[in-house]
C-alpha cells in the first residue's frame, strides 16, 4: 500500500479486506436477510413519495452491464444513482432499521446502493451479506465512540465511508484501491448536521443515501484507477482535524467474530419515527390503556439527554410545518398516540400533526431530562409519560429498553407482519409471499439480479 496513506485508512482497508462470507456468524446472516427483508419493504411502500418521483425524474435511463434497477419499475440508471434513489425509498417514511449509542445513523441507508452494486455486477447473495457486514459493522462502530453529531457532522460522513469499502470489496479492489475509494467517498462529499436542524425539509431521508451514492461512485472511480487526496484522516485538513479537531478513536472486530456485531445491534422499528420516539410511543401506549378513555388535560415527559436534544429542543419540533419534522419529534409522537391509539405513515401523509387538537395537547406538555434517565443510556433507555386527566387523577406509563432487548427486536413473523401491512395495496398477496420467501433465502441465490427482478410493483 502506498506509503503515505494514514494509519486510519490502513485500518479500515485491512478490516474490508479481513474476512469472508464464511466466517460471519449464522446470528449474523439471519439478521442480515431480516434487514434487506425489513428494507424493501418500507422501500417499496413509499414507491410514490414526493422526494423519491423528484429522484427517479432526475435519474437517466441507462443499458448496458453497469446499471442497477429503480425499485418498483423496469427502468435502469448508474448503480450509484439507484443507490440515491432507492435509498431515499427505504429511508422516506423513517421505518428503516436505526443505531444509536454515541451518535445516532440509519445503517440501512447503504443497503439499497450494495444491492445495486451487486445486481450490477452480477455478485452472489452471499456477497451481498458480507458487505453488508462490511458496512454496518464501520457504522456502527463510529457511532459508538467518535462523535460527528456533536461537531456538526451528519451520519454521510460515515455512512459513504462505510459505503466505498463495502462496495469495492465486491468489486474485488485491492487494499491500494480501496484506500484510493475510501479517499475519493469522504472527503469530497462531507455533509453537514444543518441536514437535522431545525425545520427539516425532504433532504431529510435523501442524505443517506447520498453518501452511499458517493461511496459506490467513489468505488468506481478507484477500481478504474482515480487516486484520491492522500491521508484523508490524519493530513493537515484531514477528517479528522476537519470535525473533531483531534483523533477519533474507533473499534472494529479483529480474529474470529463474536457477537454482538452491527447487523444484530440496529433497532428494526415499529413505528414511522425516528429511533428516539420509538419509546415514547410505546409509553404513551401504556399510558393510553390506563387512561381508559379520560382525556388528559395535561401532560409531563420524563426522557434523557440526547433524546430532548434531537427529538424535543428545537423549537419547531413543538409545531412541526413539515412532515420530515413531525416525524422526529417526540412531541407529536406522544401526542398523536394518545389521541388516536397508532401512528401510521397516514399520521404524517394526511398532515394529522398539525390539527389544533394535537397543537393543544403539545401546548400543555412539559418535557423534563432527567439526570437518572440520562445516566443509565444508551444501555437503558427511559420513558415516563405523566398524564393528568379533567378530573384532577394523575395516570403514568414507564417503560424501559435495554440493549437487550433493542438487539432481540422484532419476531421474524412480526417482520413479515410489518411488511405486508405497509405493502397491502402496492403488490398483490402472492406476489408479496413469493418476495418474502425469495428475501429469506437471499443467501442462496447465485445472483442477486434473480431477487430484484422481483421488485416491481
Amino acid at each position: 500500500m502506498t506509503p503515505t496513506l494514514d494509519a486510519t485508512t490502513r485500518r479500515l482497508v485491512d478490516f474490508a479486506l479481513a474476512y469472508r462470507f464464511d466466517d460471519l456468524p449464522a446470528a449474523t446472516v439471519h439478521a442480515a436477510k431480516a434487514r434487506v427483508l425489513d428494507s424493501v419493504g418500507v422501500g417499496l411502500a413509499a414507491y410514490a413519495a414526493p422526494p423519491v418521483r423528484i429522484l427517479r425524474k432526475c435519474a437517466p435511463r441507462i443499458d448496458g452491464p453497469w446499471s442497477a434497477t429503480l425499485w418498483g419499475t423496469r427502468d435502469r440508471t448508474t448503480p450509484d444513482l439507484a443507490a440515491l434513489v432507492n435509498g431515499t425509498m427505504v429511508r422516506y417514511l423513517d421505518l428503516n432499521d436505526a443505531y444509536r449509542t454515541l451518535d445516532a445513523s440509519h445503517p440501512s441507508d447503504n443497503l439499497p446502493g450494495l444491492m445495486g452494486a451487486a445486481q450490477a455486477l452480477g455478485r452472489s447473495g452471499r456477497d451481498l451479506i458480507l458487505a453488508l457486514f462490511i458496512s454496518y459493522e464501520i457504522q456502527c462502530r463510529f457511532t459508538d465512540t467518535v462523535p460527528f453529531n456533536d461537531a456538526g457532522w451528519d451520519q454521510p460522513v460515515v455512512g459513504a465511508q462505510a459505503a466505498a469499502l463495502a462496495a469495492g470489496r465486491m468489486m474485488g479492489l485491492e487494499a491500494e484501491q480501496l484506500a484510493h475509494a475510501l479517499s475519493l467517498a469522504v472527503v469530497p462529499h462531507m455533509g453537514t448536521y444543518q441536514t437535522r436542524s431545525g425545520e427539516l425539509s425532504m433532504w431529510k431521508g435523501c442524505a443517506g443515501p447520498n453518501g452511499a451514492r458517493h461511496g459506490l461512485f467513489a468505488a468506481q472511480l478507484a477500481r478504474e484507477g482515480m487516486t484520491g487526496p492522500y491521508s484523508p484522516y490524519e493530513g493537515t485538513f484531514g477528517i479528522w482535524k476537519q470535525t473533531l479537531g483531534r483523533p477519533g478513536e474507533f473499534t472494529l472486530p479483529a480474529g474470529k467474530l463474536a457477537p454482538p456485531l452491527g447487523l444484530t445491534q440496529s433497532n428494526i422499528k415499529k413505528h414511522p419515527v425516528r429511533d428516539s420516539c420509538q419509546l415514547p410511543i410505546d409509553t404513551a401506549l401504556e399510558l393510553r390503556r390506563k387512561l381508559a378513555g379520560r382525556q388528559p388535560t395535561r401532560l409531563k415527559v420524563d426522557t434523557y439527554k440526547s433524546a430532548y436534544l434531537g427529538a424535543v429542543a428545537d423549537p419547531e419540533l413543538w409545531a412541526p410545518k413539515t412532515r420530515e419534522t413531525a416525524d422526529h419529534s417526540m412531541l407529536v409522537a406522544v401526542a398523536v398516540t394518545l389521541l388516536d391509539g397508532t401512528i401510521t405513515p397516514d399520521t404524517f401523509d394526511s398532515e394529522r400533526f398539525k390539527h389544533p387538537e394535537v397543537l393543544d395537547l403539545i401546548k400543555r406538555t412539559k418535557v423534563e431530562v432527567l439526570e437518572e434517565f440520562t445516566r443509565q443510556a444508551p444501555g437503558v433507555r427511559n420513558c415516563r409519560v405523566t398524564a393528568t386527566a379533567a378530573d384532577g387523577t394523575a395516570h403514568v406509563g414507564h417503560l424501559k429498553w435495554t440493549k437487550e432487548d433493542i438487539e432481540r427486536g422484532l419476531s421474524d413473523a412480526e417482520i413479515e407482519d410489518k411488511f405486508n401491512a405497509l405493502n397491502r395495496d402496492v403488490m398483490p398477496a402472492r406476489e408479496r409471499r413469493a418476495l418474502l420467501d425469495a428475501l429469506w433465502r437471499i443467501d442462496e441465490a447465485a445472483d442477486v439480479r434473480t431477487i430484484v427482478d422481483r421488485l416491481r410493483i
